[in-house]
């Protein structure tokens, strides 16, 4: 009797397959070759062939294949080498126990010839709530696994392992924008809640999620309108007046999509505007970020290969590009801007001699002198988010600018009404995870409600998501929040409770390392105003 033990443990697999191309670079781009592989890759081993008696001399090999993300995977385990001989711990056989092997990243067992005799086998497996399609797993979905002979026939009395989906309360799946600005949690005036994902790290498309429930389940809608330009490598949103206004920015272009909530009088729930070009750069990084002024228009600030903003007017134009700091000797990158009261748009941004500056664009058209707000910020790419999304208060007209320092630590610097610009405040001393996955920015988030503010950010070591509140004039000492995960991602926004309570609802990624499947919701209480 041969029977399996199915885990749903590792958080997420890039399998292989062969394509139709074989591309051959050497030296950067200084030779490339493709070769047309109509029957698929060959069987058979990976080398490099030479002439006997000649040498090849090589710096780096890199072997790619293209990525996949299926439903469900066969993937690595840490807690037991390919090949371990397994216990025995299954009931239902009265036959000698013979160990049979544990499989980490593999289809096959080893060899086992097992007569008279019951053995057991054990595959780490991971199915996902999005897969490439991009598909979805939905709860009850009913998984079937067995196991075959090496030639292909059914063992005599093989066991077949049966695993009936369920999906944990605030379990959203999925992919984390890779730079993200302000996401979501969103909510329309009727209490729905949306956010705005990738379904897998190998299908980067546009998913707009929505809970109707508080966040406790999680569906995409309107999947058949997508925007048609993937890969979220930077994307901001704003929700205006039942609209979610989006820019995104790839590696060539910037561009404007906009998704109507369920509270909308003009087609609820639906993509209205797609791929709308806002501008076409090269850049250098993706990072952009947006203000939407009370008429209706929208500043983008982007990175091409340096700072610049653009304008949406009313009659919906874009204007020509505005090089931020065109004379300066140093590249500023990472821009989060937040439109603020009388229209004054705010914005800060990190430069890569290691300083945080913060300027105001005026309705006027008007910019600002910079302020320098900090130094030591660090001067590589990693530290190109050193900023994080603004948090603006509408009652007091407070704009809070949060940065991480070159040392991990979180640092604020408060605009006040006038533009009185606070002195620096240690947020926390923790060391915050910056760059995780390619993000170029601190694994943090920042809400302001009245005289209070609330932090959100992934401790370093030990990867666990931390909250701290400014109360009473000061940073109270963080409080463990999310623990016993790999966490890189945090984006969240204040939310209200049909009773009227309002709390800090995000979304994190778990641990997926930059893969699909590990977003999930949260929701901590905010002392009311």
């Amino acid at each position: 009797q041969i029977a399996g033990i199915l885990t749903t443990k590792t958080d997420h697999f890039l399998g292989g397959r062969s394509g139709e191309m074989l591309q051959v670079e050497l030296d950067n781009g200084a030779f490339e070759l493709e070769i047309p592989l109509p029957g698929g890759l060959p069987q058979g081993h990976t080398g490099i062939g030479v002439l006997s008696g000649d040498t090849v001399d090589l710096a780096e090999l890199a072997i790619e294949g293209v990525a996949r993300t299926p439903r469900v995977s066969i993937v690595g385990h840490t807690a037991y080498a390919d090949g371990d001989q397994t216990a025995n711990i299954l009931t239902g056989s009265r036959a000698a126990f013979k160990p049979g092997s544990g499989v980490s990243l593999a289809e096959l067992t080893s060899g086992w010839d097992g007569a008279g005799h019951h053995g057991e086998f054990e595959w780490p497996l991971v199915i996902r709530r999005h897969a490439d399609g991009p598909v979805v797993n939905a709860a009850g979905d009913l998984f079937e696994f067995r196991m075959i002979e090496s030639d292909g026939q059914l063992p005599v009395a093989g066991a077949v392992g049966r695993v009936r989906l369920s999906i944990p309360a605030g379990h959203l799946g999925g992919t984390f924008v890779e730079t993200p600005g302000r996401i979501g949690p969103w909510q329309a005036r009727n209490g729905d809640l949306y956010f705005i994902m990738e379904p897998t790290e190998t299908d980067n498309r546009f998913m707009m999620m929505k809970s109707v429930d508080g966040g406790r389940s999680w569906q995409e809608v309107d999947g058949a309108n997508r925007p048609a330009t993937g890969d979220l490598e930077s994307v901001d949103s704003r929700l205006v007046d039942g609209r979610i206004e989006i820019i995104h920015q790839v590696t060539r272009s910037v561009r404007r999509h906009v998704f109507h909530t369920s509270d909308h009088a003009d087609r609820p729930d639906r993509w209205v505007i797609r791929d709308e070009i806002a501008a076409q750069d090269e850049a250098i990084a993706q990072t952009t970020s947006m203000a939407v002024r009370s008429d209706g228009s929208t500043v983008v600030f982007y990175l091409a290969d340096r700072l610049h903003y653009v304008m949406r007017g009313v009659d919906g134009e874009w204007s020509a590009p505005v090089e931020i700091d065109p004379q300066a000797a140093f590249i500023n990158t990472g821009p989060q801007a937040a439109a603020g009261r009388d229209d004054i748009v705010h914005f800060a941004y990190f430069s890569d001699d290691g300083s945080i500056w913060y300027r105001r664009l005026l309705p006027d058209g008007t910019l600002t002198a910079r302020e320098r707000l900090a130094q030591g910020a660090g001067n590589g790419r990693a530290e190109y988010g050193a900023v994080l999304p603004l948090a603006y208060d509408a009652e007091t007209d407070v704009v809070l600018i949060i940065y991480r320092l070159e040392d991990g630590t979180l640092w604020e610097r408060r605009v006040g009404p006038g533009a009185t610009l606070g002195e620096p405040e240690l947020v926390t001393a923790h060391h915050v995870i910056t760059d995780a996955v390619d993000s170029q920015q601190p694994a943090a988030d920042i809400v302001i409600h009245g005289d209070r503010a609330s932090v959100l950010f992934v401790d370093e070591e030990s990867r666990s998501i931390l909250g701290a509140t400014h109360a009473d004039g000061a940073w109270q000492t963080p409080q463990l929040l999310v623990q016993n995960i790999l966490g890189s991602w945090v984006r969240g926004n204040i939310l209200r409770q049909p009773d009227g309570k309002l709390v800090y609802g995000f979304v994190y990624d778990a641990g997926s390392d930059g893969g699909a499947g590990m977003n999930r919701y949260a929701e901590i209480p905010l002392t009311s105003r």
